[in-house]
């Protein structure tokens, strides 16, 4: 698998929604369908894009097109047409219409005008995080449970409500177990380390 395959393929969830749709886009929509789409992600949306008869497709194509200029900025070379086809092709778009769209996508100055935020993989601003111990104290009331009850129902009940500040403008909210919190720390302080040790190597050195 190559690099540029990877990353367009990374987040294979992201298209549950429109795979439903993708097969039945035609290849005259596509070309029509990116321009409105670029206009859109330039700031500028067309008029038309409102009265559309067909906007599930439409919106499939906005994605793709968004997912594509954001994954661009992580690639110093040009797109390779077999693997940008490829990746279309595992959305179910036709053949016929995974050439056409390959052809605009590989096609580097229809990105310039797009802003720059959005030609990026939103970065993270800030992190916040507190303990929801709601759902806990409403099971320990309606059991009107002992002590040791009160451990178990806290232990299993109790949540981490992350919120997370990204650079393009969104916040994300998170609802996690005390067990999901705690096996996110570990992933992320195995990532910490690993990257401490890959610092220490010469290679990575700029001397």
């Amino acid at each position: 698998m190559s690099q540029q395959f990877e990353l367009l393929t990374e987040s294979p969830g992201q298209w549950t929604s429109a795979s439903y749709v993708i097969p039945e886009i035609q290849k005259k929509e596509i070309k029509p369908f990116v321009v409105l789409s670029l206009k859109e992600l330039e700031g500028n949306p067309d008029s038309r894009t409102s009265s559309l008869t067909n906007s599930n497709k439409y919106s499939a194509v906005r994605e793709v097109v968004r997912h594509v200029a954001r994954s661009r900025s992580a690639t110093k070379e040009p797109w390779c047409a077999t693997d940008v086809r490829n990746f279309l092709e595992n959305l179910k778009f036709s053949p016929e219409c995974a050439e056409e769209l390959t052809t605009l996508l590989c096609t580097d100055k229809i990105y310039d005008n797009i802003p720059r935020h959005l030609r990026m993989k939103p970065g993270l601003v800030s992190i916040q995080w507190k303990i929801d111990l709601s759902l806990c104290q409403n099971n320990i009331e309606a059991e009107n449970a002992n002590p040791e009850r009160c451990k178990e129902i806290t232990q299993r009940d109790t949540h981490i409500i992350l919120i997370l500040k990204l650079t393009d403008g969104q916040t994300k909210t998170y609802r996690l177990s005390i067990a999901k919190f705690h096996e996110l720390r570990y992933v992320i302080a195995s990532a910490l380390k690993s990257m401490i040790v890959l610092e220490k190597r010469k290679c990575m050195r700029q001397d």
